[in-house]
C-alpha cells in the first residue's frame, strides 16, 4: 500500500506543480523602436484595447543571423509607476541574435506561434530571420514560463541591435506586471 501511495504522489505532485498558475499577470504598455532602427521596422504594430493586444505587421529589413547582428538587453523597473525607471542588475549581454533566441526564446514561445498568430518561421537549425514583412495577430503576454517571482509595476526591456559591433537601433518593450485577480467563483 505504501508503494502505491508513493507512486501516486510522485506522478501527481510534479504535474500539479507544473500547472500552477502564476501569482501575477502581465500586459503590454508600449512597444517602440528608435527612429530608422535596424534590422527591424515595427512602425506598423499597434496595441489594441484594454487588454493591450499586439497587432499589425513588422518588417525585417535584411536577413538576420549571428554573423551580421548582435543584441544586448537591459532591463529597467519602475515599481512606483512614476516614470523613474531603475536599471536592475539583470541583463542579457551582447550576443548573436540566434544565440539569444536559442537561450531566451522560451520566454516568448507561448506568446508568438508560427501559423497561429504570426507567419514568421524561424529555422532553428540554421537560425535565420529572413528578410520580409510579417504579421502579428492578437499577441498577449503569457507569463507561464517567466520566473515565479517578479517585481510588480512597470518593466522595460531595452534591446540594442549591433551590426558588425556598431549600434544600429533599439527596441523598447514595456509591460505592466500586476497581481493576478483572485478567482472567487472557482472558474
Amino acid at each position: 500500500m505504501l508503494k502505491y501511495i508513493v507512486i501516486v504522489l510522485l506522478t501527481v505532485i510534479p504535474k500539479s506543480l507544473l500547472q500552477v498558475t502564476m501569482s501575477y499577470e502581465a500586459i503590454f504598455v508600449s512597444v517602440t523602436s528608435s527612429e530608422n532602427a535596424q534590422p527591424i521596422d515595427i512602425s506598423n504594430l499597434r496595441l489594441i484595447g484594454r487588454q493591450r493586444i499586439l497587432n499589425g505587421t513588422f518588417e525585417i529589413l535584411e536577413d538576420v543571423d549571428d554573423t551580421n547582428y548582435q543584441l544586448s538587453v537591459d532591463i529597467y523597473s519602475n515599481a512606483a509607476r512614476d516614470g523613474n525607471y531603475k536599471l536592475i542588475p539583470l541583463r542579457v549581454s551582447r550576443q548573436g541574435i540566434c544565440t539569444i533566441f536559442k537561450k531566451y526564446g522560451f520566454y516568448l514561445k507561448d506568446c508568438i506561434k508560427n501559423g497561429i498568430n504570426t507567419d514568421l518561421h524561424i529555422n532553428t537549425t540554421s537560425c535565420l530571420f529572413p528578410k520580409g514583412r510579417y504579421y502579428l495577430k492578437n499577441v498577449t503576454l503569457n507569463v507561464q514560463n517567466w520566473p515565479k517571482i517578479m517585481q510588480r509595476g512597470l518593466c522595460r526591456h531595452v534591446g540594442t541591435f549591433y551590426k558588425y559591433d556598431v549600434p544600429v537601433g533599439t527596441l523598447n518593450v514595456t509591460s505592466s506586471i500586476e497581481d493576478r485577480a483572485p478567482n472567487v467563483f472557482g472558474m
